[in-house]
């Protein structure tokens, strides 16, 4: 038992509430709303498996490997240039080779959150509200200021001159130089500008710069992905709330997002666990891993690529970096 010590204590808990209360309500009705679709079915029957099955068709991806690096918790996965995997857990960083055998680790005094690695296999680990700078000898070599109490680092994306990290506390995305010097606030909320704003209900907020160098960010409570440039102006979205494959349902989907070398979207999702890739317009080309591939109630599929367009995936309930490559299909001749 708890008792509420004020007022702003109780308006909390009743915010809380009434969100999860109109969230239970809002995914209902769009499960009845599909289900209705379907002849023969009753369309005021709430089943939300209908939406679990995956059109085989679509899937373009096998599963190659599980690895197992050693954490009782997984929280980030990266892949460096030369194909070493870093995977995140409590307060520790492991290092393995491209075949899955252990290289090193890193031990830090919190948990880094999220995970970066840029082109001269500098390591940057996002930990709750500040970033820090490993070389690769894994020796740290910076720690840059916090970013307040309310900072939740989730996602760190690199370009060539800037570092990006998305803040789902602040529900911004701060633009930083390559030496920790902060630059710059993007998404904040501006309607001259035709910024949206981020909506972010859960932790999960995730960002990724494209071959051209612009900046993505998952919009997860709008179930949209969207384009910024290096300053931080509006370019573009793609995305839409959907019970259909091709789109994000739930309460905040995608909960994370890599970007291939060709400008392809890599994104997974919670609630109805998939992984799917969409081109560069936003159009859905594949699955690579179906629901059933899942276990119940797994959430925090962080994502990786590697030099030849390998997918990783961290899966947090199975303990394992799961690999998924395309399949190559066999032309007649």
């Amino acid at each position: 038992m708890f008792f509420l010590r004020n007022k702003n204590d109780r308006l909390l808990i009743s915010i809380i509430i009434i969100v999860s209360v109109i969230g239970i309500i809002y995914f209902g009705i769009c499960a009845i709303s599909e289900n209705s679709k379907k002849d023969g079915e009753n369309p005021f029957e709430y089943n939300i498996e209908n939406f679990r099955k995956s059109e085989k068709s679509l899937i373009h991806y096998s599963e190659v490997q599980q690895i197992n690096p050693g954490l009782q918790r997984l929280h980030a996965i990266a892949v460096g240039t030369d194909d070493k995997i870093y995977v995140s857990g409590v307060e520790s960083i492991v290092i393995l080779n491209k075949d899955g055998s252990a290289h090193s680790s890193i031990k830090t005094a919190g948990t880094a959150y999220c995970l970066a690695v840029d082109k001269n296999r500098d390591l940057y680990a996002g930990m709750k509200d500040h970033v820090e700078v490993y070389n690769a000898k894994g020796v740290k070599t910076a720690q840059w200021e916090s970013l307040g109490e309310r900072a939740i680092i989730t996602s760190i994306a690199i370009s060539e001159k800037s570092v990006f990290a998305a803040d789902a506390g602040n529900h911004i995305v701060w633009k930083f130089s390559k030496t920790g010097q902060k630059q710059a606030k993007i998404g904040e909320k501006n309607k001259a500008k035709d910024i949206p704003g981020f909506v972010i209900p859960s932790p999960y907020f995730d960002a990724a710069v494209d071959p051209d160098g612009f900046l993505w960010v998952v919009n997860p409570g709008r179930h949209s992905l969207e384009n910024y440039t290096e300053e931080g102006d509006f370019r573009s979205s793609w995305g839409e709330y959907s019970m259909k494959i091709a789109g994000f349902c739930g309460c905040c989907n995608p909960t994370h997002m890599v970007i291939l070398d060709d400008g392809s979207f890599v994104t997974s999702e919670k609630g109805i666990a998939r992984v799917k890739v969409y081109n560069r317009l936003g159009e859905l080309v594949s699955i690579v891993a179906a629901p059933d591939q899942f276990s119940e109630g797994v959430e925090g599929l962080d994502l990786a690529v590697d030099s030849s367009g390998g997918i990783y995936v961290l899966d947090p309930k199975r303990k394992a970096v799961r690999i998924f490559r395309k399949e190559v299909k066999n032309e007649k001749r």
